[in-house]
């Protein structure tokens, strides 16, 4: 009934997908578990480590991406959005270690829904930086990471958010929360001033 040249094309691009799907999906668990290393190492303060583990996960999305361009089905893949989102996560923490503020992501997909997970997520590793450095004395970086998570709070106030997003912007209100109540504990100040935002 089916034509076999015509059946035989199809079986074949069948198991060509399948075979980039698997492939995409083992690319996308390394790029995960390099990105998670990478926060890690920026915790313990080996930047060198953090950054090694960052150039590794960015030659395998390089890799994800030649996949994606040969099988495009493939780029809504559940654990290929993750390991972007969680890439871009560890690249933002550099960002505002490095830089003090956080921008574009090179590498990933030009998707809102990557940045803003991402940068939700952010706020719950600056709020595990801020304890490390209240422990420190450190009020001025603790400060310096209150207004940061701050100005993140505020623009994803910005937008109608919902569904898993939704619940990311209520997790960053409390870390905000958290981190009002780490520098107040600190003595950096009294009151936040900012108690409206969340």
């Amino acid at each position: 009934m089916i034509q076999k040249v015509f059946a035989n094309k199809i079986i074949k691009h069948s198991q060509s997908l399948d075979q980039a799907r698997r492939t995409l999906q083992a690319l996308s668990a390394e790029i995960l578990s390099g990105s998670k290393r990478a926060i890690f190492a920026f915790h313990r303060g080996d930047a060198a480590q953090a950054k090694q583990e960052l150039a590794s996960a960015r030659e395998k999305l390089k890799e994800g991406w030649k996949l994606v361009k040969s099988e495009s089905r493939i780029a809504q893949e559940g654990m290929w959005r993750a390991a972007q989102e969680e890439f871009a996560e560890a690249d933002l923490f550099d960002q505002f270690l490095s830089q003090g503020m956080v921008g574009k992501v090179n590498g990933v997909a030009e998707d809102p829904d990557i940045f803003l997970g991402a940068v939700s997520d952010l706020t719950g590793e600056l709020v595990r930086r801020a304890v490390l450095l209240a422990t420190e004395g450190k009020e001025k970086e603790v400060e310096k990471i209150f207004q940061g998570v701050t100005e993140v709070v505020e623009f994803l106030l910005r937008m109608d958010l919902t569904g898993t997003l939704r619940t990311k912007v209520d997790q960053a209100k409390q870390n905000l929360r958290k981190l009002e109540e780490i520098r107040y504990d600190s003595g950096s100040t009294t009151h936040c001033g900012h108690c409206s935002c969340v």
